[in-house]
């Protein structure tokens, strides 16, 4: 008997059906996504933190071409540079999602036999889940979805009349798709083709032999040992969540599929047919199609709900505040830093070397510190290539080129040509008297999408264009640079700040650095040692850390020190009274540091004695005043 073609009469309206609930809710839904996008999640965060970075030259083009999927993650790549911008970074991200609602509906549609309803908006909610990571490739991920999708709505639109043909066509595609977009991408066209062909063909061979002729390409290059098992399974870059990943591109199947098993209603005739005049039913029809639209429409707030409150309430707010710290620190907005560094409970390291930045160029470093005690509690470690990042940058500002130097080359080696190495290092080579050096990275930094105008601006030279504060700033830098190596191991380090202020006694950031790492080390003895040079800056008095770690000591030393015409304040000794009456009763109690957090948080006595409460309970003693 010959084979009929599948029916694919689907027309706008069958698709979208319930018509207008589904436009009109996923019209709501891509500009909700736009607006959170643009608005929450704020995409230029994403770009300064994590990026990645794209390249316009052939070299990098090159790093894609030798492995399977490498050009959807080139493609994926490129898409990711709008995200310098958060309106630009949130409309790219709403493009992708209404590239993948057309074909994600064909698809349901084409193998269940039927109009896919509010189910086809799950995909849109699945990407929106992957958006709140900000480490996620989700242009990476959204193009090989697209590609895939595509490919497998054209496929089930031409009119195949033999199962085999399309078997055989679609192993093609599949190859096709596996060096474009990787073995993902591959295998959901091979299983939207091949559950076509069971369900709407009603061939199980021809259909499990898409799913065979697919997986040919991906075993030949691993059994020609030109591909790895890991590269095989992963072509996107680092930070997919696998679970996400999984449900975005089972989402369209899996729908097609339980849509098709799903009973359809019959339509059981009456058993004595009764004449109807024609208004009253089409009366009835109005009332029927109105007690429809109402439950599709209830249905749809239910779903519409569920759905925005998982995304709302999977959004990693923590790793937003920490990529606001990182932005804020780089690009000179400090206030923003110390408001985001308040907010989380706990600082990993990079976080906390940027806070002490912004409260530098804050004024309030020596002030405030230690009003920052989410820097007790432990946190977990970044890499150390984020760890050197952040490093960077405050041993730049206070003259140690080399160090800097060192610290940027190994974060550029780790994490790649990012923007704000690439400019660090040009101003370090710069300062070097290096020019030609210097030119090098500002070559690179030309190449990258959005940052090539800005590029000349990271050191100045004889044009008059390069503001005046930028050569204001790198004069200052010049001045404070310690002119000789010294020995040592590992940053920072206390001695190699007390080697800069030998040679720059005015150097304030490195008398408030070396405060600041002898009080959180901490080494009491020392940091009382250097309150000498107070002298040398404008202070209007003892800054109240200072105070809090000069009464500590005095307290164990059992000596007062001598401070050249300045003295501490009575209402911080009266405190520091009350705050061993504090300790002295909270130490039959259960709480221990955490009693004392409410009235002296923000001082450094509570530092440390929490310090010293984790050290003693780590060692199996009890904490002490």
């Amino acid at each position: 008997m010959r084979r009929q073609a599948a029916n694919r009469g689907f027309g706008a309206k069958t698709l979208f059906w319930p018509w207008p609930a589904l436009p009109f809710g996923a019209a709501i839904l891509l500009v909700a996504s736009f607006l959170y996008v643009w608005l929450r999640v704020e995409p230029r965060l994403e770009y300064y933190s994590f990026g990645p970075y794209f390249y316009r030259h052939r070299a990098f083009l090159g790093t894609f071409l030798g492995r399977p999927g490498g050009l959807a993650s080139y493609g994926g790549v490129f898409l990711a540079q709008f995200n310098c911008v958060n309106w630009l970074g949130a409309l790219v991200f709403v493009l992708c999602e209404g590239l993948v609602l057309p074909p994600a509906l064909f698809c349901t549609a084409g193998i269940s036999g039927r109009a896919p309803g509010l189910v086809g908006l799950a995909p849109l909610f699945v990407l929106l889940l992957l958006r709140n990571c900000y480490d996620c490739p989700v242009p990476a991920l959204s193009v090989g979805l697209v590609l895939a999708l595509g490919a497998a709505a054209a496929h089930l639109w031409l009119p195949w009349r033999r199962p085999w043909w399309s078997t055989a066509f679609s192993g093609l595609v599949s190859w096709l798709l596996f060096f474009l977009a990787g073995l993902w991408s591959a295998l959901l066209f091979a299983v939207l083709c091949g559950l076509f062909v069971c369900i709407r063909m009603r061939d199980w061979p021809a259909g499990l032999g898409c799913l065979v002729l697919a997986l040919a390409a991906p075993l030949a290059a691993l059994g020609a040992g030109h591909l790895g098992i890991e590269a095989l399974v992963n072509p996107w870059p680092e930070g997919v969540r696998w679970g996400l990943a999984a449900a975005l591109y089972a989402a369209v199947p899996v729908a097609g599929a339980v849509l098709a098993l799903l009973p359809k209603p019959a339509a059981a005739p009456p058993a004595k047919p009764q004449p109807v005049p024609p208004g009253q039913a089409a009366a009835a029809s109005r009332a029927g199609c109105r007690l429809e639209a109402a439950w599709q429409g209830r249905t749809a707030i239910v779903l519409f709900v569920l759905g925005w409150a998982a995304v709302w309430l999977t959004f990693d707010r923590r790793q937003k505040l920490l990529a606001e710290i990182d932005y804020g620190a780089g690009c000179g907005q400090y206030e923003t830093v110390l408001a985001a560094a308040r907010q989380v409970k706990s600082l990993t390291h990079p976080a906390s070397v940027r806070l002490h930045l912004a409260l530098y160029h804050a004024r309030r470093l020596a002030e405030e510190l230690f009003s920052f005690h989410n820097m007790v509690d432990d946190a977990p470690m970044e890499g150390i290539g984020e760890d050197w990042r952040a490093e960077s940058q405050p041993l730049f500002e206070l003259g140690l080129l080399n160090d800097a130097e060192h610290m940027a080359h190994e974060a550029l080696e780790i994490d790649g040509e990012r923007p704000d190495l690439l400019r660090l290092l040009a101003r370090i080579n710069f300062l070097k008297n290096r020019p030609q050096a210097a030119q090098v990275f500002l070559n690179v930094l030309s190449l990258i999408p959005f940052q090539g105008e800005r590029a000349n601006d990271a050191w100045p030279t004889t044009a008059p264009r390069i503001p005046a504060s930028e050569r204001a700033f790198l004069a200052g830098m010049s001045a404070r640079a310690l002119t000789n190596d010294i020995p040592h191991e590992g940053l920072p380090v206390g001695p190699l700040l007390d080697v800069l202020l030998a040679s720059n006694p005015t150097n304030q950031m490195a008398f408030e650095y070396a405060m600041a790492y002898y009080l959180m080390e901490p080494n009491l003895k020392k940091a009382v040692e250097r309150l000498r040079l107070l002298e040398n800056f404008n202070y209007r008095g003892i800054p109240r850390p200072y105070e809090e770690a000069l009464l500590l000591y005095e307290q164990a030393a059992g000596a007062r020190v001598q401070l050249k015409g300045r003295a501490i304040r009575p209402e911080t000794a009266e405190r520091f009274r009350q705050f061993k009456e504090a300790v002295r009763q909270s130490l039959g109690g259960a709480e221990g540091p955490a009693a004392l957090s409410a009235r002296f948080g923000d001082t450094y006595w509570y530092y440390f004695y929490a310090t010293r409460s984790r050290e003693r309970t780590a060692e199996g003693q009890a904490p002490g005043p």
